[in-house]
Parts: structure tokens; C-alpha cells; sequence
């Protein structure tokens, strides 16, 4: 198996866009340009009677796609079934009973048939009744239930705790998976992963975790009415930082309703976003990361630190006055006032763009700003709402299991992904052409943390007061900090029976 590294995977990367001034499109023209030219200076050398590749082979992928399953060792899997168990609402990109004519259920289905056919296996594919079943996906295990091959779950405390439990088998023990190439989310493997170990993993065959990836709308009209320049070329340019954003923002609190006072239910002010989703955005976009590899590939603490003092600091100083409106108290409310034309920058999700296409204003994209420029790249929070990937000890086809999973991953970026571009996010409708290099760039730095360390409950606080007690609230939460790490430590260096 090809080693593990930290190469972004989904698009195009955001240091490219910095290299070409921000015009990703000439990039792509480039490309597109070099894929039609190769077959034809390729064909000068041929004998003209020599039969066409077209009509020699029926099948054309390799010319195609940059990614096919040529690649793969052949299989036949006896027509038996290949059972994968998902979280319920996270299987938009799976399932798929029937072509509907609906463009991504269409997708998948022929997805799922082409591997079918191709490996001779039948997909069992369930959608679990409740949300986050992981007590469902305990008992299989703890039962040596050997129906599902792969269990499809949210990224939140129950699953990092059955990692450390022994519930689920290593990636790297399946050889044909290659997490360098763009159809999976290779930042997984460092973010949430430790020793050399891949536990969890995600990429095309479930664009579920797409959907989870938070972003900043912001409002063109505004901008222009303010006169404010669109952030895209400080993007391209690497300088998207906390102190340009922290500009903008103050320049978007207006008292619409005259009474001197910040009233969310009826003025104007720069930022919002509901509170669990925007304060953890917003520390993983300055570049907090509570737990990293050390020298050693093991888990270590990364919070008391003059890095997390600085997040905090920029981040109560955005929040110091009435510029930027935490929303704590109506799921919907800064939703309302994007709607109304109330917000400057919103927290949303990858999808917001395209849940507000209908709306009588003009959106943008960007990713959360960095902390500094020193920081070199952005991180786009992949919300605990991900969906992730997690293969069970009971799945005794390992071999098996890694061609299929290959090649479900790269029959969905040459079919599904596309036509999610185009259909789920909207992208055909785009009305500017950074809007598709924003979501590229805002995709490529898809990132995520070791849950229970920092969290919103950490965040919001400051927030909400302006103010942040570093040194305090770390002394308060060190013990269960160390605590944690140490059950980590021992997991990963297989102190722990696995």
C-alpha cells in the first residue's frame, strides 16, 4: 500500500490559486486543452489503417477519466452481498433502489451497478432508523454479526471512543486503498489518526461529508452598497486573514430600527452564525488543532500553547462589540437574517450557497479566514455531523473489501462528484467564475479535530463577552485533557489490546 501523507485531496489546491493570481480558470482551460491535444499528437505517428482506439475497445474509460478501474487487480466476489450499515439521512449518495431521473440518484445508481457488475456482487446497503446508531453498530460487532463490511456513521464522541476500544480494523490492512489520490479526503489520516494508523477514513463515495464542510456566505449587494471589495484575490493570494476579516465585519453593524440599541431581530451587523457550528469553524480556521502527532506519531496536546492564545484573542475581538452576533437561542434566526439582508458574512455549510439561490440577493463563497498569513493555508471545519467511514473487526475480507471501496471512490469522482457540483451545490447556475474556485479551495482544505477538547462549549463564551480566561480554563480542563491523550497514546502504540 502507498504510504499516507498530508496531500490535500478534493480539487484544486489553494496554493495554486495563489500561484496564478487567482485565475484558476486559465489553469483549467490549460488542462482541459492538454487532455485533447495528447490523443491527437499521440495518433500522429499511426498507420491511418490502423483500427481507432474508439472502435478497438467498448470500453473507454482510460481515455476518459484520469482514474479508472483498470488500475485494479480483477475480482469475483461469487455474486455475494457487500453490506455497508449508514447513519440515517447519510445515505444521499449511497442508495439508490432505481433510476428516478433525478440527476444523483441516477448517478449513483449506475455508481452501484457498474461495480456490481464489474466485481459480480450484490450491494446490501441499509439506512439505519435513528441518527448516530452507535449502540446499533456496538452489538453487531460485539455479536460477530458479519453482514456489513463497513459502517457509515457522524463523527462525534461515541466513535473516536469505540476506535479506542478495538472496534475497527486499520485501513492500511487493506492494500488497494490509496488515500494520495483526490477521491479521498486524505487530511483524515493526520487529523484524526494516529501511529502510522487509519481508523476512520472518508472520500467520494459518500459526499455526505461534503455537505458537512463550513464555510463564509457573504452578501455582494452589501458589499457593494459598502463599497467593499469581494475577499477573492486575498484568497488567491494567501492573505485571507483574521485581521481583513475582522475589518469587514465592523463595518457591517447599522441600528436599522433607530433605537440605539443591537437588536438581532431587526438590524444589520457583520457576522453570524449559530453557535455550534461557527465557534468551532472559527478556532479549526485559525488553525486549532487540540491534538496532533508528536516526533513520534503519537497523540499529543496541543492546546496550552501561545498559538491557542492567539485564536482566542482574535476571536473575542471580533466578537468585542455588536459587529458579530453569536446566535445561541433560535436554530434558524441568522438564517433569517441572511434572508432579510441583514448579515454581511454568515456562517454556513459547502450547500448554503445553493440554499439560497432563490433569494433576491447576490451570494459569494469564501473559506474561513486563516489566523495569520504565517499560517500559510486554510482549514475548513468538517463538521462531527460528517459522515465517515469505519470498517468493523468482524469483516474478514479485507482484501476484497479494499478493491471495492477503490473502486466505488473512483467511479464516484468521475460520475457523482460532477454532477454533485452541478446539481446539489448549484455550480452550473454560478453566476462569477471564483464561485467554483471557492468551493474547490474551500473542499481542498476540508479539516477535522479530535473531538472533546474544544469545543463550541469553549468557544461561545468568548464570543458572547468579548472576552476570553485562557490560563483558567485550561487549568480547569487539564486533568481530563491528559487523561484523554494518555488513552490515546496507549491505543495507538498498542499498550492497549486493539
Amino acid at each position: 500500500m502507498q504510504s499516507i501523507i498530508s496531500h490535500p485531496a478534493p480539487c484544486i489546491p489553494a496554493t495554486v490559486g495563489a500561484i496564478y493570481g487567482g485565475n484558476m480558470k486559465k489553469l483549467a482551460f490549460l488542462l482541459a486543452l492538454l487532455m485533447v491535444i495528447t490523443p491527437m499528437l499521440a495518433a500522429c505517428g499511426k498507420d491511418p489503417n490502423e483500427e481507432s482506439s474508439a472502435e478497438s475497445s467498448n470500453d473507454s474509460s482510460s481515455e476518459e477519466f484520469l482514474y479508472n478501474l483498470d488500475s485494479l487487480p480483477e475480482l469475483d466476489y461469487g455474486k455475494k452481498s457487500f453490506g455497508i450499515f449508514i447513519d440515517k439521512d447519510g445515505a444521499d449518495y449511497l442508495i439508490a433502489e432505481e433510476e428516478n431521473g433525478d440527476l444523483v440518484n441516477d448517478a449513483v445508481f449506475q455508481r452501484n451497478l457498474a461495480i456490481e457488475e464489474r466485481y459480480n456482487l450484490k450491494f446490501n446497503m441499509v439506512e439505519a432508523e435513528v441518527n448516530q446508531p452507535c449502540e446499533e453498530i456496538k452489538n453487531f460487532i460485539m455479536s460477530g454479526d458479519t453482514t456489513y463490511h463497513m459502517f457509515i456513521n457522524v463523527q462525534h464522541n461515541a466513535m473516536p471512543e469505540m476506535i479506542l476500544n478495538g472496534y475497527f480494523v486499520d485501513w492500511n490492512e487493506m492494500e488497494y486503498l490509496d488515500y494520495t489520490k483526490p477521491y479521498w479526503n486524505s487530511r483524515i489520516a493526520k487529523d484524526i489518526n494516529f501511529g502510522g494508523k487509519v481508523y476512520t477514513m472518508a472520500g467520494d463515495l459518500n459526499l455526505t461529508t461534503y455537505n458537512s464542510t463550513n464555510c463564509i456566505l457573504f452578501n455582494k449587494n452589501l458589499f457593494d452598497d459598502l463599497g467593499i471589495d469581494y475577499p477573492y484575490q486575498d484568497v488567491y493570494d494567501l492573505t485571507w486573514t483574521a485581521e481583513k476579516f475582522d475589518a469587514i465585519v465592523k463595518q457591517g453593524y447599522k441600528d436599522l430600527n433607530g433605537n440605539q440599541l443591537w437588536d438581532p431581530a431587526e438590524d444589520r451587523c457583520g457576522f453570524s452564525g449559530w453557535s455550534p457550528e461557527m465557534s468551532t469553524a472559527m478556532y479549526i480556521g485559525f488553525g486549532g488543532k487540540p491534538v496532533i502527532n508528536d516526533e513520534n506519531n503519537m497523540p499529543t496536546l496541543n492546546i496550552n500553547s501561545e498559538h491557542t492564545e492567539k485564536i482566542f484573542s482574535a476571536i473575542a475581538n471580533i466578537f468585542d462589540r455588536r459587529n458579530a452576533f453569536v446566535n445561541t437561542s433560535e436554530f434558524d434566526l441568522d438564517k433569517k437574517m441572511v434572508r432579510e439582508g441583514r448579515i454581511l458574512m454568515d456562517d454556513t455549510f459547502i450547500t448554503g450557497l445553493s440554499n439560497n439561490r432563490d433569494s433576491e440577493f447576490e451570494f459569494g463563497l469564501v473559506p474561513y479566514p486563516m489566523l495569520d498569513e504565517d499560517q500559510g493555508e486554510y482549514y475548513s471545519r468538517a463538521a462531527n455531523i460528517a459522515h465517515l467511514c469505519y470498517i468493523p473487526t468482524t469483516n474478514t475480507e479485507l482484501h476484497d473489501t479494499g478493491i471495492i471501496l477503490e473502486a466505488m471512490s473512483i467511479e464516484s469522482y468521475n460520475s457523482i462528484r460532477p454532477t454533485y457540483y452541478d446539481v446539489t451545490l448549484s455550480l452550473k447556475e454560478a453566476k462569477d467564475e471564483e464561485t467554483l474556485d471557492m468551493v474547490n479551495i474551500i473542499l481542498d482544505s476540508s479539516s477535522y479535530i479530535v473531538e472533546g477538547f474544544v469545543s463550541s462549549g469553549t468557544i461561545t463564551p468568548i464570543m458572547q463577552s468579548g472576552q476570553y480566561h485562557f490560563a483558567s480554563w485550561y487549568a480547569s480542563n487539564e486533568g481530563m485533557f491528559k487523561s484523554q491523550v494518555k488513552k490515546m497514546v496507549a491505543f495507538y502504540s498498542g499498550e492497549t489490546q486493539s
